[in-house]
């Protein structure tokens, strides 16, 4: 008897969280679709100093430079950290995948948008990745990924969930980086705040960007 093939996905916290607590944030997302997808999770490489009761709190890059802080609302050009997060990332997948797609929460879902920029231009290998989904996603305001952020992306099917309550990441925000993607993207509108929402109201649309995704890569 055949084993029905899955999904693999590559998981990216938020700031201040870790590939654990973003594990327990996305259980009741990943529940809806466990027939269809497994998800993993990596660590960002770069320690918070928040307090001493959240020893794991990690980022992907830091935004101030003397605070070594994160704010996706600064403009800056400082993005202290992001290469050796990239350096992380390529290599969790190099010694882990093959993975099929991308999964990011608010500063993990703009480090998959850079990540899949940087693959298109050439600047690093995303081996398998053809797909992402993005959680109160935004474009990176550093004038150092302006070259990244401006690029529009081809060929790369994507599910953009945003809150219409979300007081960090507005919806107009997650909604600009849709626009980048050039496959129509799939949105999905709850009414919560800076979460990953439970997604039953809404199983038939994930599970079917997901059987989709599934379907183009056994038809390949």
């Amino acid at each position: 008897m055949s084993t029905q093939p899955k999904l693999r996905v590559l998981c990216l916290h938020g700031y201040r969280q870790c590939d654990q607590s973003f594990r327990q944030k996305t259980g009741s997302t990943r529940k809806l679709v466990k027939s269809l997808a497994d998800f993993e999770f990596v660590n960002g490489p770069h320690s918070v100093a928040v307090d001493e009761h959240l020893p794991t709190s990690r980022a992907w890059w830091f935004s101030n430079a003397g605070a070594m802080s994160f704010s996706s609302r600064e403009q800056t050009y400082v993005v202290v950290g992001f290469d050796e997060s990239v350096e992380a990332v390529v290599k969790f997948i190099e010694e882990n995948g093959p993975f099929d797609g991308l999964l990011g929460f608010s500063q993990g879902a703009s480090m998959v948008h850079l990540l899949i920029a940087k693959a298109q231009l050439g600047e690093i290998k995303l081996p398998g990745i053809r797909f992402a989904i993005f959680f109160s996603g935004f474009l990176s305001l550093s004038s150092t990924h302006d070259y990244l952020t401006s690029l529009r992306i081809k060929d790369f099917p994507s599910l953009h969930v945003f809150g219409d309550a979300d007081e960090i990441v507005a919806r107009p925000k997650s909604e600009k980086l849709a626009d980048q993607f050039e496959v129509p993207p799939l949105r999905i509108a709850h009414d919560g705040g800076h979460l990953v929402p439970a997604m039953s109201k809404h199983k038939e649309k994930i599970a079917g960007f997901m059987k989709e995704q599934l379907d183009n890569i056994i038809t390949a």
